[in-house]
């Protein structure tokens, strides 16, 4: 497992947990949970206390790049996030949430199966904020825009199950968007 050196910048290969800032709470996914309608792939949800291995995500390149593992991330750089149980890409699509009826976010493909819906830009949450560089740390809080559709990774207060809150795609930006690289 690759975390991230001493600097906090975030590098391709790097094994992350995404935290909501809002909520507090842990971006994760289970091999053994699907969305009972939309999609029926594999859900996407946030928690409260830290999730261990499901909520780990490898960043990766898309894939097409000439990006390499070690190389850093930058803001408005592409990525995919590989989720490290089940090997499924963090994925949204134009189907709708099934709570809230914005946009779902699913884990979808494998090792050898990845496609458009699974590609995102990391970006500044603020961007005359003067704690930003060029590179994405750890803590920072960050927007990813989901390529494919423009929508935003969102979470919010809106419960799907035993205490899982939803992830969705979300179209305008509010303090519901900023994630920040976590490990407690």
């Amino acid at each position: 497992m690759s975390r991230p050196q001493e600097d906090g910048i975030i590098r391709f290969g790097d094994h992350i947990s995404l935290k909501h800032v809002f909520t507090g709470r842990y971006l994760t996914s289970r091999a053994d949970q699907f969305y009972e309608s939309g999609s029926n792939q594999q859900k996407v949800f946030t928690i409260e206390d830290y999730p261990g291995e499901d909520g780990t995500f490898i960043v990766i390149p898309p894939k097409v790049t000439e990006e390499e593992p070690g190389y850093e991330v930058g803001f408005e750089d592409e990525i995919r996030l590989k989720h490290v149980p089940t090997r499924a890409n963090l994925h949204s699509h134009d189907i709708i949430s099934p709570v809230s009826g914005q946009q779902e976010v699913s884990c979808f493909g494998n090792d050898e199966y990845s496609d458009e819906g699974d590609v995102w830009k990391v970006l500044q949450y603020d961007e005359d904020d003067e704690q930003y560089d060029d590179f994405w740390r750890v803590g920072q809080p960050v927007v990813l825009q989901h390529v494919a559709t423009g929508k935003l990774l969102h979470s919010h207060d809106i419960a799907l199950a035993d205490g899982e809150n939803e992830v969705t795609g979300f179209d305008g930006r509010d303090d519901n968007d900023k994630w920040a690289v976590s490990f407690d």
